[in-house]
């Protein structure tokens, strides 16, 4: 939903400092990988407690994972092993930002919590999983409310208030993200069952 209503605008206001980015020498791949770098800092200050600079540091960090794609696209440098990159950074990034909280709530003997962060965890993994595996199929996936923009900008916003908005942010992704894997389980059985029968190949993961 973020991307659907806020893209346009947002690389619309990126725009110029895509450009400067590009006179300075920035490479797609290497905002990619400074945003994985910013997302480790991240990770350190949830762990830490300091839940305010983890918010502002993965903010940051989400700016860059938004104009690695806009240099690649105002530079023409669009590649597949770009794309393939930044995908695997997100995950990596995503997994590190959850590994920051679940360090900060195990210190304060937060256990209740934990275990909702652990069901928050796998919703999110899952969520990409299944878009992943239903783009493997031929099929566009991309229904459901909690997608990665929306997961990040929650923890970042719900950090930012503090304990209680972060506990309510994680009560919150844990069940909207499984019930997105549910959504798009449902979309994508409709969509195979009113498409062309034919047969599928198995693959293990």
């Amino acid at each position: 939903m973020l991307d659907k209503y806020l893209k346009k605008w947002v690389l619309a206001a990126l725009r110029p400092l895509a450009h400067l980015f590009l006179r300075l020498g920035f490479t797609p791949d290497w905002l990619t990988l400074m945003g994985l770098v910013m997302n480790l800092g991240a990770t350190a200050a949830f762990a830490k407690g300091f839940l305010h600079w983890g918010a502002l540091i993965m903010m940051v960090a989400g700016l860059c994972d938004i104009l690695d794609g806009q240099v690649a696209r105002e530079g023409r440098k669009e590649t597949k092993f770009g794309a393939l990159l930044d995908s695997t950074t997100d995950r990596y990034s995503e997994i590190f930002i959850y590994f920051g909280i679940g360090a900060y709530l195990i210190g304060r003997d937060e256990w209740v919590v934990s275990g909702i962060l652990f069901f928050a965890i796998t919703g999110s993994l899952m969520v990409s999983y299944v878009r992943a595996r239903a783009e493997g199929l031929g099929e566009d996936c991309k229904v459901g409310f909690m997608q990665r923009p929306e997961r990040l900008s929650a923890l970042a916003l719900g950090s930012l208030v503090g304990h209680q908005g972060l506990v309510f942010v994680l009560v919150l992704l844990a069940v909207t993200t499984n019930y997105t894997v549910i959504e798009r389980l449902a979309h994508i059985r409709n969509r195979l069952k009113s498409g062309p029968n034919q047969p599928t190949p198995v693959q293990q993961s």
